[in-house]
C-alpha cells in the first residue's frame, strides 16, 4: 500500500545518501516530501530532491509563500516521518521537544510513526547526554535506524556512519508495514466526535472545550488498520475532523451535527450498519429550555435560563443496540478511575476510557484542546489498563490493539 513518507534531513555529510532513499522510495510507489534545515542544504541541494520526489522541498517556517499552517499540514500529511540523517543538535532539539526550525516544527505537531537515523561523529555519539536524548526519545515511541561502524568522514573509526541506504528503505517499509495491519478489516464502527451546542437565542449558545481530537485520531487510525467509519461529528469552531490515510477514503463517512438531540437522531439511524460503537463526543448534559427565536438584548437585569436534562445519546444508543461492543470515554475532574467504572456499568460499556482534565484555572495534558491523553482503559470482566500519556494518535493505535484483540479472541 503506497503511504505519505516525509523524510526531515538535518546537516550532515550523509544527507547525499537521502536522494537515493528517495528515489527507491519513489520506485516503489510511495509519495515523498522533503524537510532541509538549513544546514542540511549545505551538503544537498533542494533541487536534487524535487526532482527525485515531484514534491517542493520546505526548509522555511516563514515566508511570502508559506501559509500559517504548513507545518500543520505537513504534520497530518505524513504516515511516517523520517528523519535522516539525524544530527546530534537536531536529536537533542526532538528529545527536549524543542521547535525553532520546521524540521522539529513538524516533528512537534505530528502523530505519525517517527524513524530516526543518526550520523555523527564517535565521540558524539558516545557522549551520555546524547545517549539520554536518544533513551528519552525511545520512551516517547520513536524508533531507529542505527548508525553503522566504521571509517568516519572525519576519518575517525567508529559507530557513528549513516545506516546504509537499503537499510534504511528497509526500515521505513517495514515500520510501514506493522502500522497498516489490517487486523480490522470487516469492521464497521460508529463513533461520536466533538462537542454538542445548545442554543441560547438566534446567536449565542453554550457548549464546551472538546474538540474532537481524539475522536479524529480513533477514527484515522481504524481506517488505518482496515475498518469502515461512520462519524456523527459535532461541530464547532476549530473541531478537529479525521483525515482519511491514502486508499481509505471510501470506507469514511461524515455526518456533522450541533446539538445533543441531533447526534442521537442521526447515530441511532447508523447504529444498525455497524458492529461497534465509540462515543468520544463530549456531548452537553443539559439544554436550554426554550431559546429565543431571535436575538436577546443586552439589559441591566439579571436572567435566568431555564436548563433541562438533554438526550442522553450513548444511554439510548445502547438501549437500541442489538449486539453491538460499546466504548465510551469519560472526562473527569475527581476519582479519575472510580468515576470512570462507575460509568463503565451505569451505561453497561464493554470498554470505558476515563482520562483526567483540568479543572478551572488548571492546565493539563490529558483531556481537552491538547495534542495528548492519557489515563485507565476499562475492561468489563477485566483488570484495568493503565496507558501513560501520550500523543492522541499513539493512544487510539494502543486502544484499537486492546479491542483487535478482544474481536481475534
Amino acid at each position: 500500500m503506497a503511504s505519505n513518507i516525509l523524510i526531515g534531513i538535518s546537516g550532515s555529510i550523509a544527507a547525499y545518501k537521502m536522494a537515493d532513499v528517495v528515489s527507491q522510495l519513489k520506485k516503489q510507489g510511495h509519495q515523498v516530501q522533503c524537510i532541509l534545515t538549513e544546514s542540511a542544504t549545505q551538503f544537498v541541494t533542494p533541487l536534487v530532491l524535487e526532482t527525485l520526489s515531484g514534491n517542493p522541498v520546505r526548509s522555511a517556517i516563514f515566508g511570502a509563500d508559506i501559509s500559517g499552517t504548513e507545518h500543520i499540514d505537513l504534520a497530518r500529511w505524513a504516515d511516517i516521518f523520517v528523519i535522516a540523517p539525524a544530527s546530534a543538535n537536531t536529536i537533542a532539539k526532538l528529545s527536549l521537544g524543542l521547535a525553532d526550525d520546521l524540521l522539529t516544527t513538524v516533528a512537534l505537531a505530528t502523530e505519525a510513526p517517527l524513524l530516526i537515523a543518526p550520523a555523527m561523529n564517535t565521540v558524539m555519539w558516545n557522549k551520555p547526554v546524547t545517549q539520554g536524548h536518544l533513551r528519552a526519545l525511545a520512551d516517547g515511541g520513536a524508533r531507529f535506524v542505527d548508525p553503522a561502524a566504521g571509517v568516519l568522514a572525519c576519518g575517525e573509526v567508529g559507530v557513528g556512519k549513516l545506516a546504509s541506504v537499503e537499510s534504511i528503505v528497509l526500515a521505513i517499509n517495514a515500520y510501514l508495514s506493522e502500522a497498516q495491519t489490517q487486523d480490522l478489516s470487516g469492521l464497521h464502527v460508529l463513533i461520536t466526535s466533538g462537542p454538542t451546542t445548545t442554543p441560547i437565542d438566534a446567536v449565542r449558545y453554550i457548549t464546551n472545550h472538546s474538540t474532537g481530537r481524539m475522536g479524529a485520531a480513533m477514527a484515522e487510525a481504524a481506517l488505518a488498520r482496515g475498518a469502515r467509519v461512520s462519524m456523527v461529528l459535532g461541530v464547532d469552531k476549530g473541531v478537529v475532523r479525521p483525515i482519511a490515510p491514502n486508499g481509505a477514503g471510501d470506507r469514511l463517512r461524515i455526518v456533522e451535527v450541533r446539538t445533543a438531540e441531533e447526534m442521537a437522531a442521526a447515530a441511532l439511524e447508523i447504529l444498525p450498519l455497524v458492529q461497534g460503537v465509540v462515543a468520544t463526543a463530549a456531548v452537553m448534559d443539559y439544554r436550554v429550555a426554550e431559546p429565543s427565536a431571535k436575538k436577546l438584548k443586552r439589559a441591566d437585569a439579571a436572567i435566568a435560563l431555564d436548563m433541562v436534562p438533554s438526550v442522553d445519546v450513548l444511554g439510548a444508543l445502547r438501549d437500541a443496540a442489538t449486539g453491538q461492543w460499546f466504548l465510551g470515554f469519560a472526562a473527569e475532574t475527581d476519582d479519575v478511575v472510580e468515576n470512570g467504572q462507575g460509568k463503565l456499568d451505569r451505561k453497561r460499556l464493554d470498554f470505558l476510557f476515563a482520562n483526567p482534565v483540568a479543572r478551572i484555572g488548571e492546565k493539563s495534558e490529558t483531556g481537552f484542546q491538547v495534542d495528548t491523553n492519557g489515563g485507565t482503559l476499562l475492561i468489563r470482566g477485566e483488570e484495568p489498563r493503565p496507558f501513560a500519556t501520550m500523543g492522541k494518535g499513539q493512544l487510539a493505535q494502543r486502544i484499537w490493539d486492546v479491542i483487535a484483540e478482544r474481536r481475534q479472541k
